[in-house]
């Protein structure tokens, strides 16, 4: 079964299409080692034309990639999308288990206050999944 790509302007209206975003930009980026690949939706949900892998993060993040990472995250949702929101996935190796790693980048990631999180994914070998809120803790 072939999944149609979703484009800029795309609706991500629901649990579905988000799932279907966060995997699209794993197989897309899966290459890249271990990346965080962030892309926003407008206030109407829409897919903007923006993709920023941040390639080579670590495991755990540390407490100063938290600041620069606000920036990179509601820079974007000012400028192109008032009232918008970011859609961030982490593609990794390893397991597709939730680790301690996960955790502390979806804790991270969700505690950004400058902008809405729509969703938190993992991509692992082709298998993308959520990272609940439970799971930030």
């Amino acid at each position: 079964m072939t999944r149609a790509t979703l484009n800029p302007g795309d609706r991500i209206h629901d649990d579905e299409a988000l799932l279907a975003l966060a995997t699209q930009l794993g197989r897309e980026l899966d290459d890249f080692g271990r990346t965080l690949a962030l892309t926003w939706l407008d206030a109407d949900d829409h897919l903007l034309p923006i993709v920023v892998p941040i390639g080579d993060i670590p495991e755990l993040p540390d407490e100063g990639f938290g600041p620069g990472l606000e920036t990179v995250m509601g820079a974007s949702v000012h400028e192109h999308a008032p009232g918008g929101s970011v859609v961030p996935v982490l593609i990794r190796g390893g397991s597709p288990t939730v680790t301690a790693g996960d955790r502390a980048w979806n804790r991270l990631l969700r505690e950004q206050d400058s902008v809405r999180v729509r969703g938190v994914f993992v991509a692992v070998a082709g298998t993308v999944r959520p990272i609940a809120v439970d799971d930030a803790a």
